[in-house]
């Protein structure tokens, strides 16, 4: 189930001194401890390899791959014992450990509505999970049945249209897609999964992570030989919890505004306009063209749907998830949709019937009123991070409707504002092919960010 020689893929067992140059390269200063103990063959490491799509781990336990693609799950009788000796100690969860290249998305999984909403996204250097490896006993908070860990990113999905039945069948001929045609942007990611799967490139899209086994915690938990290790490790952890650890001061500072200006507006808006802060504050993800293979094998796709699929009247963006940097003022906005959304709340639209249209023109309403609040002087976010987003970033809301009252922006201005819509590899871009501005996901979105290219 498991080699020692790594062939890029499967499970590859080894040691320190075989992955430490990969690791040093995608976090330095880990490498320069670990380099310092130098731990030697009592303390295994495993290279784990998963090809696009693949479920890493769900709300029972994780999987690995073995050399010939089959999936299995650690929680199983038939998981070797070696394997349980030196990782097992994740069966219920996944083992402590790093993301060495690509992407994995930790998503929300609400499979009755085919939807999925992304959580965390790790990149290469990142450690998972942080939290339970660190602590020996901890409250779980978790909920049950909804937390799924995929190998790249799992909330993608094609921006124009791809539900033809006809064209798609195309798809189901060329490259062997099972999948029916998707009636919702949830349903994309599993035909590019298929895509890439019977891919005939040479090497089709895998990500690779880095198992750490048991004696590496304990040693972690126990030793003052490594208690560097530990103190980065812990660093690390309350770097990337600041916005939760301070979410009580969020809160107030939204409920205390709503008050002083009397706002009564739809639940449901109030809790899209906060996560709109928190998407520009970078503590949630959004969405962004795809522009690279980092996350999925992109150009594979594409390439897919341009010559078997057959989509020619519009350009093959795909949308994926991602994090806005607030303090890279070079970033590109980053985009929330009403047809997609990806708040954490699921709090009930009010019963009266409204409009996208109308819903937009609201949260820009409660977005303005709390802007006028955040950005004063003396008022109660004055000097806080909320304090600087509402005096720099630049909320925008777009429709492919014209709005009698001005305050929605036409979908089709999107491609000039955000030159990246444009980015398609020329070897398959077709010449008159447009950005698709009768999407769902730009009925109804709206970007962050302070980098628009004025026209």
């Amino acid at each position: 189930m498991y080699s020692e020689v790594d062939e890029g893929k499967g499970l590859v067992k080894c040691y320190w001194k075989d992955v430490r140059e990969q690791v040093a390269k995608v976090e330095p200063r880990f490498a320069a401890l670990i380099d310092e103990i130098d731990p030697g063959e009592k303390f295994p490491v495993f290279k784990a390899y998963y090809p696009y799509g693949m479920t890493i781990a769900d709300k029972e336990t994780f999987f690995i791959c073995d050399n010939n693609g089959n999936k299995h799950a650690a929680n199983s009788t038939s998981f070797p014992s070696e394997l349980n000796q030196h990782i097992g100690y994740g069966a219920d969860s996944i083992p402590f450990g790093m993301l060495l290249n690509k992407t994995i998305e930790n998503y929300i999984s609400r499979d009755e509505e085919k939807l999925s909403i992304p959580w965390r996204l790790s990149s290469p250097g990142d450690f998972f999970p942080l939290a339970r490896a660190l602590s020996r006993k901890s409250r779980i908070y978790m909920p049950n049945g909804i937390m799924n860990l995929s190998s790249g990113a799992r909330s993608v999905f094609m921006l124009p249209n791809i539900g033809s039945a006809t064209q798609h069948s195309n798809l189901q001929r060329d490259l062997n897609v099972k999948s029916p045609p998707p009636k919702s942007l949830g349903e994309h990611w599993e035909i590019f999964k298929e895509i890439n799967t019977n891919s005939q490139k040479n090497s089709p899209w895998t990500s690779c992570l880095l198992f750490f086994s048991e004696n590496w915690l304990k040693k972690i938990h126990d030793s003052k030989v490594w208690q560097d290790v530990k103190t980065y490790l812990y660093e690390d952890a309350w770097y990337k919890s600041e916005f939760h650890r301070n979410k009580v001061f969020y809160d107030i500072i939204f409920s205390v505004i709503q008050k002083d200006r009397n706002l009564k507006p739809n639940p449901y808006l109030v809790d899209t306009a906060r996560h709109l802060y928190t998407t520009a504050l970078g503590d949630a993800p959004g969405y962004i063209p795809a522009t690279d293979n980092k996350s999925f094998p992109l150009e594979l796709i594409q390439e897919a749907y341009i010559t078997s699929y057959g989509l020619k009247k519009y350009l093959p963006n795909i949308m994926q998830p991602s994090y806005y940097i607030f303090e890279d003022e070079e970033k590109h906005p980053i985009y929330y949709s009403l047809q997609n959304p990806s708040t954490y709340i699921f709090s009930p639209k009010s019963r009266q019937i409204s409009s996208t249209l109308d819903d937009l023109r609201e949260i820009e309403h409660i977005v303005n009123i709390s802007n006028q609040e955040l950005k004063k002087d003396s008022g109660i976010a004055y000097n806080t991070i909320m304090n600087k987003i509402a005096k720099k970033m630049i909320f925008r809301y777009f429709h492919n409707k014209t709005d009698r009252y001005n305050v929605i922006e036409q979908s089709e201005n999107i491609p000039i504002l955000d030159p990246r819509f444009d980015q398609i590899n020329k070897k398959i871009k077709l010449k008159d092919a447009k950005f698709a501005s009768d999407a769902p996901f730009v009925r109804g979105c709206v970007s962050m960010g302070y980098n628009f290219s004025e026209h």
